[in-house]
């Protein structure tokens, strides 16, 4: 009787052990998922803006001062929006990526004085439409990439997690 309560305690034992073990990688998988899931959606949303800055029109006014085909003007707001909004997701996108684009970008502002730039509305960067459609390419394929890793986080079984080593 007394070897037998051994036993049960041992399998009880057991049990819980291999229990925690499962609901631990369960717990990684899930979070896994969860910041992929939240990557892709920053991505998304940062190339959303990128893809509208690149689609506005150029109105009369404009004209003079920037050629469609390589030109891009960015209203304070949008401009304002990319700064906060990639400062604020700084976690979810590479930093690299954003460094490399603003720098770019710096390299193409056209420099007017302080009344001009409020009747322009907005900051113009000369030459600078290839630097916007490759970024909007580049973030395209980054979230491509991450879609293919959500893929294959899903149908990964949780007790391979650990195998496989997560960072979360």
């Amino acid at each position: 009787m007394i070897f037998g309560m051994f036993i049960g305690a041992w399998l009880l034992i057991a049990g819980i052990y291999i229990y925690k073990i499962y609901d631990e990688n369960r717990y990684k998988k899930r979070l896994t998922i969860e910041k992929l899931l939240r990557e892709i959606e920053v991505r998304n949303t940062l190339n959303q803006k990128v893809i509208e800055i690149l689609n506005r029109p150029i109105t009369g006014d404009d004209k003079e001062l920037i050629n469609p085909q390589s030109d891009v003007k960015v209203p304070f707001y949008d401009y304002n929006f990319l700064k906060n909004y990639t400062s604020m997701y700084n976690l979810y996108i590479p930093t690299y990526f954003l460094n490399t684009f603003f720098k770019k970008l710096s390299h193409h502002l056209a420099v007017f004085d302080d009344e001009q730039d409020l009747k322009n509305g907005g900051y113009i960067f000369k030459e600078s439409r290839t630097i916007f459609e490759n970024f909007s390419v580049e973030i395209t394929d980054d979230i491509e990439a991450k879609k293919r890793e959500l893929q294959k986080a899903k149908n990964v079984y949780p007790a391979m997690l650990k195998k496989q080593h997560y960072n979360i």
